[in-house]
């Protein structure tokens, strides 16, 4: 059987064996803006019957429908449902009648519908019961074709497809839309002080001088006194001290400031202990303890302490970062995830400012600034991006189960300047997609044990199949009368 188009003319020719359900099919993939010429075989089984044409006829909807055949009896059936019906091509062309059609019986009885004038032909009763005998042959038919209902319910039949790992990004550019959130944050780190300086202090206290003469005697400063294990002391400042006089026995003596000459804790001495002097005119001693002679260390911040502070400074700014992105999630709506955060540090305590200066408890402290950036991704990613992906990766007239879809994280998330980034693995089931008028076509007119194979060679289990009336042997011969609903998709294998 071939068809050709011309103009808006579109012609089928149907083999000697064509029925009616072929000759449905091939009306179906007709162009729909055309009309249709079925050249129809002498002898073919489609002209057993006018509820056949009438079929047709429906079938070509707003199509206008036109016969072409040798057999008088098929363009006669035609007629009968008004379809124009010719005896050849160019016939068909002329809109004529072929000259060399035979009279038939049926032209006759149309002949005589349409005459203005003339006696009505006497009926036999042979052929009252003839015609009503057809008319209920064809009600038979009509009621054959037109009256069967069927319910076919399919699940489509499923195949693994993965594991496939995909690497998934959300942020500007990604591959996921998300929306970029940034703060200021700062802290404070404190790192040992491992340098020092010593620092020494000399001992101070007062020397008393006594006048051994009737002369006054100036005692200048930096006049030297000692102990007798020779620890050296100076004083500080100058005075004079005053004529003693022997009768009565007047005696001069003063108190003169002094230091160790030598820093550290060995110019700290007892009272009474410095008594030697540079002069014989008068005699010392230290009435009390000399106090605050003293060595020590002094903590000191060197580059090498201020250097590994600065690397510590990163942790910091994580940890502060990290209270941020807690702050972000309690703002955040429960249809979004927040991920974070990467952090950058933008500034921190100059070196000048602490190297090389005293750390009096042996510890410094520096103050760090940087900013903190998060991403707003809705929940549902990575999962809905991944099985988006997994579904194009399917064949094309395939589809998957998106609700059973299994994906797992293989890697990530994690973040930085980019964005958040994932790697999944996602797997899922992938079943034939519906094209239900194309089933429904394909089961019409056949038995019911040769639905399963017909719904199986498309992708699809039967379920259940409900016919009315429930004796009906065979599926509706025409599709419109049959309706397939979708049941969930079905495992391969399973029953």
């Amino acid at each position: 059987m071939t068809a050709t188009a011309q103009l808006s003319r579109t012609v089928i020719d149907l083999d000697a064996g064509a029925t009616v359900l072929d000759a449905a099919r091939r009306i179906d993939d007709a162009d729909a803006s055309a009309d249709i010429v079925l050249v129809v075989p002498a002898g073919a089984p489609l002209v057993r019957n006018p509820v056949f044409f009438e079929v047709l006829r429906r079938r070509a909807g707003r199509r206008r429908l036109m016969v072409v055949s040798s057999d008088a009896r098929a363009r006669s059936l035609a007629a009968s449902v008004h379809i124009p019906a010719f005896a050849g091509l160019a016939a068909l062309e002329r809109r004529e009648l072929d000259p060399t059609e035979r009279l038939t019986e049926a032209r006759r009885v149309a002949l005589a519908t349409i005459a203005s004038e003339g006696p009505r032909p006497r009926v036999s009763l042979r052929r009252t019961l003839a015609v009503a005998s057809s008319l209920f042959a064809a009600g038979a038919i009509l009621l054959a074709v037109v009256a069967p209902y069927a319910t076919v319910v399919v699940a489509p039949a499923t195949s693994p497809l993965g594991p496939v790992e995909f690497d998934l990004r959300a942020g500007p550019g990604g591959d996921i839309a998300a929306q970029t959130l940034t703060a200021p944050i700062n802290g404070r780190i404190s790192g040992p002080a491992t340098g020092s300086r010593t620092e020494e202090s000399k001992a101070v206290g007062l020397e008393r001088f006594t006048n051994l003469t009737t002369s006054e005697i100036r005692i200048p400063k930096g006049t030297v006194v000692r102990t007798s294990d020779n620890i050296f002391f100076q004083t500080t400042e100058e005075k004079m001290l005053a004529r003693s006089i022997l009768q009565p026995f007047f005696i001069s003596q003063v108190q003169v400031a002094i230091e160790a000459i030598d820093p550290g804790p060995r110019g700290n001495v007892g009272p009474d202990r410095i008594t030697s002097g540079s002069s014989s005119q008068y005699s010392v001693t230290n009435p009390a303890a000399t106090v605050g002679g003293d060595t020590k260390k002094i903590p000191v911040v060197t580059q090498s302490d201020y250097d590994a502070t600065v690397a510590r400074s990163e942790k910091e700014l994580e940890v502060q970062g990290a209270a941020q992105l807690e702050t972000w999630r309690k703002a955040a709506t429960k249809d979004n995830a927040v991920y974070g955060t990467a952090t950058r540090r933008t500034g921190i305590t100059p070196p000048t400012d602490v190297v090389g200066k005293d750390a009096p408890t042996a510890t410094f402290d520096l103050a760090v600034t940087g900013t903190a950036t998060g991403y707003t991704v809705v929940a549902v990613e990575p999962k809905r991006t991944a099985v988006a992906r997994l579904r194009a990766t399917a064949p094309s007239e395939n589809d998957i189960d998106e609700t059973g879809a299994v994906v797992q994280n293989v890697l990530g998330p994690t973040v930085g300047d980019d964005g958040v980034r994932w790697r999944v693995s996602v797997r899922a089931q992938q079943f034939a997609r519906p094209n239900l008028p194309q089933l429904s076509a394909a089961l019409a007119g056949h038995p019911f044990e040769e639905s399963v194979p017909i719904a199986s060679a498309r992708g699809f289990r039967v379920v259940r199949v409900g016919i009315w009336p429930g004796w009906w042997p065979r599926l509706p011969l025409l599709d419109s009368r049959i309706t397939i609903e979708l049941a969930p998709p079905v495992a391969a294998g399973s029953r």
